[in-house]
């Protein structure tokens, strides 16, 4: 009984991580973005004065919330498949390309997080910033490190349900 209850927290602890807290702040994000978009239509239209940094702030708005919601994804197992093939399988086939494509998920999400890291540091010790608003370019730059980070971690944290394909029991 200790177990179920254990297992129900530590879901419920993973699905707030992964699925309730980046749906919240990717739809503040957007919200965000709708009210910028409002005020720069107006701007545009009515007062012949557009927000010069709306597209700017916009696109780094867009950025965000894609890889926010990037790791939801990841963990949920809801990323496009290609199955043509995979369907004819036996299920121990199926369970290698699922080791294959677990490992390559985690590698590359891990690598491209480290390389986002780098150019994150080049910006920071260059002091870069955005041509419109001079936003430190760390910012809009940060979003692919976490997100790929996020990613692997979404990943890590569902390694057997990779591994058996089984996304519906929670595995």
């Amino acid at each position: 009984m200790a177990d179920d209850r254990t297992i129900s927290n530590r879901q419920r602890i993973e699905e707030l991580i992964f699925i309730q807290i980046p749906h919240v702040a990717s739809g503040i994000l957007f919200l965000i973005a709708v009210g910028i978009n409002i005020v720069n239509v107006i701007g545009r239209y009515v007062f012949s004065m557009p927000v010069f940094w709306a597209e700017e702030v916009l696109t780094f708005i867009v950025i965000w919330a894609v890889f926010l919601i990037a790791g939801t994804v990841t963990y949920r197992g809801a990323h496009l498949n290609m199955d043509l093939l995979y369907n004819g399988f036996s299920a121990f086939w199926q369970r290698v390309v699922n080791v294959v494509i677990t490992i390559c998920l985690i590698g590359s999400t891990l690598f491209v997080g480290t390389q986002s890291w780098k150019v994150i540091v080049l910006h920071y010790q260059n002091g870069g910033v955005t041509a419109a608003t001079n936003i430190p370019l760390v910012i809009p730059h940060s979003a692919l490190l976490f997100g790929f980070f996020f990613i692997a971690a979404a990943a890590i944290v569902r390694i057997r349900s990779y591994v058996t394909g089984n996304f519906e029991n929670g595995e």
